[in-house]
């Protein structure tokens, strides 16, 4: 690689330190080195046409990943993450291992592995936001629960009474998903999730679609009487507001997420040593 763009979580790296010192050894080693602006909403008007020997270099969290992934818009630019927080499943490498990983990057020496996202529509308002992790549809102001009907490809599946439920993808298998009880999925997979979030319902359980499955999810009539009040969220960004009777069609985009991978360790190994850090820090 020899073109490095950098998204830096300012709250990670207040004084600009660690970043820096990535910039330095960059440019040591010969490589065009340029940050992207935080205020930037497209990080393609910055990139240009040409991904040619590219990499998004995103120091962060996996909050920060997601960042870069709705601000791509689809542009599959490589995105390598060094991880600057407790736990992060999308980035392999720790503060302690950067300067290794990036003689790798440098080197070419590591491979690309594509993502698939989500795409959530709200039936006529024409609004459609997108998601790396998960579409979040939950309620909204009253503490009570909300019905929620659900259908796929257009045939009615059954009316969810509970506080929301999640729709992920294979990455977003061991986010919001995971707290909720729903399984872990191999990330490269390509799959939809549905899990319901605190259900009133004993038999209530995730359950796993086809990626070319349209799953529709209908604010349904409050059985309280009073009127139903409910919210999408896409990657806890991007929010929609929902009343009774709107539903939001979610299924598999067209964009991805290009993620580069330097480990030889297997999702399993992978997920063996994030679950391990989770115990320690529960």
């Amino acid at each position: 690689m020899d073109r490095f763009f950098i998204l830096t979580n300012r709250t990670k790296d207040p004084e600009h330190t660690f970043t820096d010192q990535v910039i330095t050894y960059l440019k040591d080693a010969g490589k065009a080195c340029e940050e992207v602006h935080p205020w930037q909403e497209q990080i393609a008007d910055q990139v240009g046409e040409s991904l040619e020997g590219a990499c998004l270099l995103v120091l962060g969290g996996d909050g920060t990943v997601l960042d870069a992934a709705a601000r791509l818009k689809g542009l599959p630019l490589p995105v390598f993450a060094i991880n600057l927080g407790t736990l992060g499943y999308l980035a392999e490498v720790d503060r302690s291992g950067w300067k290794e990983a990036l003689d790798l990057l440098i080197k070419d020496e590591y491979e690309l592995e594509d993502r698939m996202m989500l795409e959530g529509t709200l039936e006529g308002r024409d609004s459609t936001a997108y998601a790396l992790n998960d579409v979040v549809f939950s309620r909204s102001g009253s503490l009570r629960l909300i019905s929620i009907n659900v259908y796929v490809d257009g045939q009615f599946l059954n009316t969810l009474n509970a506080d929301g439920v999640i729709v992920s993808t294979p990455t977003g298998s061991t986010a919001y998903n995971l707290s909720a009880g729903g399984p872990i999925v191999e990330p490269t997979g390509s799959i939809i999730l549905m899990t319901p979030i605190c259900p009133q319902s004993m038999y209530a359980r995730s359950l796993v679609f086809s990626a070319k499955d349209l799953i529709t999810l209908e604010l349904a009539h409050s059985p309280h009487g009073d009127e139903n009040e409910a919210e999408a969220s896409f990657d806890g960004r991007r929010k929609m507001i929902l009343r009774e009777g709107d539903r939001i069609g979610v299924r598999k985009s067209e964009r991805i997420l290009r993620l580069v991978r330097i480990s030889r360790q297997s999702f399993l190994q992978t997920l063996h040593k994030k679950l391990s850090r989770a115990e320690v820090f529960s």
